[in-house]
Order: C-alpha cells, then structure tokens, then sequence
C-alpha cells in the first residue's frame, strides 16, 4: 500500500508539472529537443508506476490537475544524474504553493528505466 503523504506528494508534482509545462523560461533540455520541467525521485516515480495502473482515476485526476494527462516518459539525463533536474523540480514544487514533504524529494533523481529506452513507434 501507498502511504498517503507519498501519494500527496505526487500530486504536487503533477501541479508543478502543470503550472511549468509552457513555461519557456524555466526548466532544461532534453535529449529530444524539448524542455524537461519537472522530474520524479524514485519514491514518487513509484507512486507514478502504481497509479499509471488504473488509468481512468488518473487520467480524471491529470484533466483536474493539470488540464489534461500527464505521459510518463522514461529518460535520464545528465541533469537528472548531477542533481540540476531536482533543483529546478523543487522550485516548481514549492511554486505551487502545497506543502513539499522533503523526505519524497531528497537527492538525485533518477530513471525508473534503463538509460533512453525504446520509445513506442521507434526502433
């Protein structure tokens, strides 16, 4: 089971996300050319995992929070490796507002995934 505060803190990111998908002045470049603003821990990128099992509560909770769904796509990047990916996810956090539990947001991130796995539709 999920504690609560770890499925509290996934929703704030979701609000980060939110709140700096469009946002040009704020975030990294990814590999692909787009900008990455927000990136999980492992802690809350499990949160991730479990609720991307039961997609239609999740996709109702990314059309409330974020005013549509929130793809999880897998990739490391030499921020996320370093630690400059947190930083500027811990800005967004707080950005929003919400209580940021610190205990979900120390340290690196890191990939649930190996390094730039296939993506659907490439090779």
């Amino acid at each position: 089971m999920i504690p609560q505060r770890a499925v509290e803190q996934f929703l704030v990111f979701i609000k980060a996300h939110a709140d700096n998908v469009n946002n040009s002045d704020f975030g990294m470049p990814l590999p692909d050319g787009s900008i990455g603003r927000v990136v999980p821990t492992l802690p809350i990128d499990a949160v991730w995992h479990a609720v991307l099992q039961h997609t239609e509560p999740y996709a109702a909770a990314c059309e409330q929070i974020a005013g549509g769904f929130v793809h999880h796509i897998p990739i490391l990047t030499e921020g996320m490796m370093d630690g400059t990916a947190v930083t500027f996810t811990l800005a967004a956090l707080h950005g929003t507002g919400y209580r940021v539990d610190m205990e979900f947001w120390y340290g690196e991130a890191e990939s649930c995934c190996p390094p730039n796995p296939p993506q659907p539709g490439n090779k």
